[in-house]
């Protein structure tokens, strides 16, 4: 290194050392007989300062943590839609505490409190500095999160911007988890007018796993539609005169109804239905079905509840099948989700397997996003479940909107619809299959963009040769061209043995619920497939979808439940 070039770097260096000498000298001149400071922080991630500061307010021994936003940036619609919470941190040194405090936005107030010890968990690495202030370097680990805490003496306070990595015994500086995120102050000010830190009240008290599972789902809608709701074979119809918010059982009672308020707004939101089934005394696994029921045309399901033959029919050969396509006066259910009940779960429960402990009931969530544009405002929810018991199964529902901003609002169009939903009042199963397809004409007012079909698909016939244990593709065609041929099918039905106690048990060591099956497992959900049609022109258009249904055996027959709504 050439001379100049050494003197130059020394008197850099000199140069910064002293300028972090004066600031030292400055925030202990500027904090000299405060009784309370303010201690403004910024996030660094790799490099990158983040928008978000945190500004702590320190009187005496207590302090609170505040989150400001320092981007400027605009609100958008779906922010100024839903408010959130309001979220602060208190630490009192002199009790030993620190404190998560919230106001939600139903102005209610929750709080938590958990007791510290100076330094617990914190072990010295070192020393260093920062603002000029000497610190020492305390290390940490949380979840796998190597954490190391800057504090000082320098000066006569208090304070972190983490009081959950831990709490030393002076004025945290700086954090670093595991050496690219920082949280560093920036400055340090005087409090002109000191006011009391502590909030006046502290709300509802609870531990810290309920506050945060509270803050979090108080930005959530939930919408309860169905509480442990019977679903038998009781013979039930649907009466003429309907009411909202009032429960209804049709189609001999296998089908429960509902018209129920739902939020007027679904931008920026996430949507998920929330099942939760146990049986009251059937001891099989049965098809479930969630559904909405569109109500803007001449006919509905609705209509069909009372009497089948006032809907269009499906016609394959010599043989109709009321309301299972749309047409342009008639639209079929939408449906949300297709799930399928345990063998027997909760009622048969003393049933002994060895090695198995059997669930009180069966969780079913599934996100129906896609379908949110039928989710808003006033709609008619339905449920079903297949049996013929007389005690049958409780089934509880729920529809919850989550906040989410990248979320897009599909337009969805229903197409067609055969999951057997009024069996129990005479409708006939879908067997065209076996010698004809299903055909269904719709017809789009404009050009649409990136049109996508929403398919749930599972296919029925239980014994060796049916349907229901042998794979079979389905093939969809869109206007006479071959969209996709694939085979839906489950290899992964032994996942859930013990949500099956009633499950009958073979010579060769399997359960029934074990066993693979065309795209469905007893107690749980089958998910849709989502096929991709591409940029779809004005005018009517036709689909088809073949599946080559296997023929009966006696008295038994393959069928398959499928349906499609379309999405652009």
């Amino acid at each position: 290194m050439r001379m100049n070039h050494v003197k130059a770097f020394v008197c850099c260096l000199g140069l910064f050392l002293v300028c972090d000498a004066v600031n030292a000298v400055n925030y202990v001149k500027k904090v000299k007989n405060a009784k309370g400071i303010e201690i403004t922080y910024q996030s660094v991630y790799k490099g990158k300062v983040r928008p978000a500061q945190m500004v702590v307010s320190v009187v005496g021994n207590q302090m609170v943590l505040n989150k400001v936003d320092t981007s400027k940036k605009e609100l958008t619609d779906e922010e100024r839609l839903y408010k959130a919470p309001v979220t602060k941190e208190f630490v009192d040194y002199s009790a030993l505490k620190s404190y998560q405090w919230a106001e939600l936005p139903d102005e209610s107030i929750i709080s938590s409190e958990t007791p510290f010890v100076y330094g617990n968990n914190l072990k010295k690495v070192g020393e260093g500095e920062h603002l000029g202030l000497k610190c020492q370097i305390l290390r940490t680990s949380i979840n796998s999160n190597t954490i190391e805490v800057w504090y000082t003496n320098d000066l006569p306070f208090r304070a972190t911007p983490q009081p959950g990595v831990g709490i030393p015994d002076g004025l945290v500086l700086k954090t670093v988890r595991n050496g690219d995120t920082v949280i560093e102050a920036v400055d340090i000010t005087k409090i002109k007018k000191v006011e009391p830190i502590l909030p006046a009240s502290w709300g509802e008290t609870m531990d810290s796993y309920d506050f945060k599972y509270t803050i979090n789902q108080s930005v959530v809608t939930t919408v309860n539609v169905f509480d442990q709701q019977p679903i038998c074979f009781n013979k039930a119809k649907l009466p003429e005169q309907l009411e909202a918010d009032k429960v209804y059982a049709a189609a001999g009672g296998t089908i429960i109804l509902k018209k129920v308020k739902l939020p007027e707004n679904i931008k920026g939101r996430c949507v998920f239905a929330e099942v939760v089934q146990y049986s009251d005394g059937d001891a099989y696994d049965r098809t479930g079905s969630i559904f909405t029921i569109p109500v803007g045309k001449e006919k509905s399901f609705l209509d069909m509840l009372r009497d089948m033959k006032s809907v269009p029919a499906f016609q394959a050969g010599e043989s109709k099948y009321p309301g299972l396509i749309s047409t342009n006066n008639y639209d079929v259910p939408v449906e949300l989700m297709r799930f399928f009940t345990g063998f027997g779960v909760r009622k048969f429960n003393h049933v002994k397997v060895k090695g198995q402990h059997w669930v009180d009931s069966v969780l079913y969530k599934t996100e129906v996003t896609a379908l949110a544009e039928n989710l808003v405002g006033e709609a008619w929810i339905g449920a079903y479940i297949g049996n013929w018991d007389a005690k049958g199964h409780r089934l509880s529902l729920k529809l919850k909107y989550y906040p989410d901003g990248e979320r897009k609002v599909y337009r969805s169009r229903p197409l067609f619809n055969t999951v057997n939903y009024m069996e129990q009042a005479g409708q006939p199963y879908p067997l065209f299959m076996l010698n004809d397809s299903l055909r269904v004409k719709f017809t789009l007012d404009e050009p649409v963009k990136n049109a996508t079909l929403f398919y749930l698909t599972t296919g029925h016939g239980g014994w060796g040769n049916g349907d229901e244990f042998n794979q079979k593709p389905n093939t969809i065609y869109l206007d006479g061209k071959q969209v996709i041929s694939f085979v839906p099918w489950r290899d992964d039905c032994g996942t859930y043995r013990n949500w099956n106690p009633c499950s009958g048990n073979f010579f060769n060591g399997l359960s029934s619920s074990d066993l693979s099956r065309s795209n469905w497992c007893p107690a749980t959900v089958t998910n849709p497939e989502y096929i991709y049609l591409g940029d779809l022109e004005a005018g009517e258009h036709t689909m088809v979808v073949k599946i080559p249904q296997g023929k009966p055996e006696g008295g038994s027959n393959s069928y398959w439940c499928i349906s499609g709504s379309l999405l652009y």
